[in-house]
């Protein structure tokens, strides 16, 4: 498996290098079209670059939109993490309890009429 994710990563590698070397000539970027090229907000840069700046800006965009997109979800688990830790703190607290009534059974029973002696408190 790892091999084949090596043979992959290899291909796409040899697919960008030959493609950064097809396109290698200048081409300028103009953010004021109405300046044209020669302003002072444009610039020059070979194609490739402009390329795999997009893929890039594309990648970072999509992880972005998807981080945000399961924000209920993450709020969710981070709700049902809280009622867990909550439900086990409560389990805790009724074990001890259950630990502390077995291990005194005088405490259990109620100081009832004579003859009635083994009536539990709890029933």
């Amino acid at each position: 498996m790892r091999s084949l994710r090596y043979l992959v990563l290899g291909l796409v590698f040899i697919v960008a290098i030959a493609f950064s070397v097809a396109n290698r000539h200048l081409v300028p970027f103009v953010l004021d079209p109405l300046a044209g090229p020669g302003s002072a907000a444009s610039f020059e840069a070979p194609l490739f670059l402009y390329f795999f700046a997009s893929l890039i800006v594309g990648f970072l965009l999509g992880g972005f939109v998807a981080w945000v997109s399961q924000g209920r979800w993450r709020r969710a688990a981070r709700q049902r993490a809280h009622e867990v830790f909550e439900l086990r703190k409560e389990n805790d607290r009724l074990a001890r309890h259950l630990r502390i009534m077995e291990r005194a059974p005088q405490l259990r029973t109620f100081a009832a009429p004579a003859g009635d002696q083994d009536r539990p408190l709890i029933h």
